[in-house]
């Protein structure tokens, strides 16, 4: 069985979206305006064509998301998934 790009041999859960960029440098609310303005325009900076956010949970006291999900992709390369929050 193949796995997907940007899984863990070991676990196969996504690798967290921290190794491509420093998402936790954000000062403020993890949310889809920062998904949109902060995060997709740094991972299309580093030559995503396609950057999807999905699914994960969302935090009770703040509102910002916990385990979203983010698949990407590149042109000729497999499709990618990483985790964030």
């Amino acid at each position: 069985m193949l796995m997907s790009a940007g899984m863990t041999t070991r676990t196969r859960r996504p690798r967290d979206l921290d190794e491509l960029v420093n998402y936790r440098e954000h000062e403020g609310l993890w949310s889809g305006f920062f998904e949109e303005n902060w995060l997709k325009p740094k991972l299309r900076a580093l030559g995503y064509t396609h950057v999807r956010f999905f699914s994960g949970t969302i935090c009770d006291y703040n509102g910002s998301y916990r385990e979203r999900a983010c698949e990407l992709k590149r042109e000729g390369m497999p499709v990618e998934y990483r985790l964030y929050g």
